[in-house]
């Protein structure tokens, strides 16, 4: 069934107009309308959930990080926090009465033919009812800037898919992504000029309870002889199917790991380079699968870990990252040397080589003294990424409910991009 029918069978179907309620669900809402159409019954003067509130629908790609850091996460505190009526859905919504009284519709990494015809439907439906139309971001998808390495290339490789996302892309109000490289980088493939910056930010309350300085200078000095250093990454960083002979994201460092072994505990978490595998086999290096994403931070706190590092080669892709691994590590206390480039240009150890690599190590690891003051620096830059902080939070808000380079935005006015 194509789309257009499926729409038509909807419509046949449904009798009334369907749409995301005006006040909470469940049974406060049922009961308020059971009043509400009782004659000679006065209204209660109780607050109605969600009464007035902006609404909007997110349709997602993923229900990964990606996803969470980019929209479930925003759109819960939105939620939570009474600023918004936000509803996600991975399924299409084709009955165009779904779409009255919707202020912004956000769609994820949309990229294939069907999905293109599915947002031209929306694009006619923001036409008539006046809603924004967004397409969220977070990873270069054009197929000339994706590294070979990368396990999902593929996906993105054939003509189709990648004139679909222009299509896409080029009929949306506006584009979000991650930081100021992505921004012109997209601006620089398509028509479409208006791109918001809204970095990634953490949930509080899902990283926040985990730092404690004291217990991060006990786990220093209990393992001083041996320190504990992890990495905490996707396969997508490694040349799984050996296409570029392990010139992967981890090629700077590799041999550096193997030099070192016997001096530091290396763990890799979620993935590691193959050139790692005999030594992770024989048990000199610890390989652990990952987690559930709503375990992660735990597992990092329950790591050990005295030093994190993010491996990244010096390419566009990688140039438009955001800066996670510096905030996950730093939000817990545990200071990551990060290769130098734009993606980490705010991180304190930074490396080019594998010599540079081991001599940042060695640097932070020196003394108590340094490595305690390490910690706090690295938290310092974590606290400026809280996601429920109004000044970031907003942020979001302000993307789907104001227009682009619109006077109303106080919290992306500082954005160059917005200007």
């Amino acid at each position: 069934m194509n789309y257009m029918s499926a729409k038509s069978g909807i419509n046949n179907i449904l009798g009334s107009p369907i749409g995301i309620p005006t006040v909470g669900m469940g049974l406060g809402s049922s009961m308020y309308h059971a009043i509400k159409q009782t004659p000679n019954v006065e209204m209660p003067s109780i607050p109605v959930p969600g009464d007035g509130l902006p609404r909007a629908i997110n349709f997602l790609a993923d229900y990964g990080g990606c996803s969470w850091y980019r929209c479930m996460a925003p759109n819960l505190m939105l939620n939570l926090y009474n600023k918004a009526v936000i509803m996600e859905s991975t399924t299409m919504i084709l009955d165009e009465r779904f779409y009255s009284g919707v202020k912004a519709v956000k769609i994820q990494r949309q990229a294939t033919p069907i999905q293109k015809e599915f947002v031209k439907l929306l694009k006619n439906y923001s036409n008539k009812y006046g809603f924004k139309l967004i397409y969220e971001i977070d990873d270069i998808v054009f197929r000339e800037d994706i590294p070979d390495y990368n396990r999902n290339k593929d996906a993105f490789v054939p003509d189709e898919i990648r004139n679909s996302i222009v299509d896409i892309l080029e009929m949306t109000d506006e584009i979000t992504v991650t930081c100021d490289f992505m921004a012109d980088y997209f601006k620089s493939k398509t028509k479409n000029k208006n791109v918001t910056v809204i970095p990634n930010y953490l949930l509080k309350w899902w990283f926040d309870r985990y730092y404690n300085l004291g217990d991060m200078v006990k786990k220093f000095e209990k393992n001083k002889k041996k320190p504990i250093i992890s990495i905490f990454a996707s396969g997508t960083h490694v040349d799984v199917a050996n296409r570029v002979n392990q010139k992967d994201d981890f090629e700077a460092v590799v041999q550096a790991i193997v030099r070192t072994r016997k001096d530091y505990q290396w763990q890799f978490y979620g993935s590691y380079p193959l050139p790692l595998k005999p030594f992770i086999d024989n048990g000199d290096i610890k390989y652990v699968p990952w987690v559930d994403l709503a375990e992660f931070p735990e597992a990092m706190a329950k790591s050990g870990t005295q030093l994190a590092f993010a491996a990244l080669q010096k390419n566009n892709f990688n140039f438009a990252k955001s800066n996670i691994k510096l905030i996950e590590g730093g939000a817990l206390g545990i200071p990551v040397v990060c290769p130098d480039m734009v993606t980490y240009k705010d991180a304190i150890l930074k490396y080019n080589t594998g010599d540079e690599f081991i001599d940042q190590v060695k640097y932070a690891l020196k003394d108590q003294t340094r490595y305690a003051d390490l910690v706090k620096k690295s938290r310092a830059i974590a606290d400026n990424y809280w996601l429920e902080d109004s000044q970031n939070l907003m942020k979001h808000h302000e993307a789907y409910f104001t227009p682009y380079k619109s006077q109303n935005r106080k919290y992306l006015s500082e954005i160059p991009y917005n200007l």
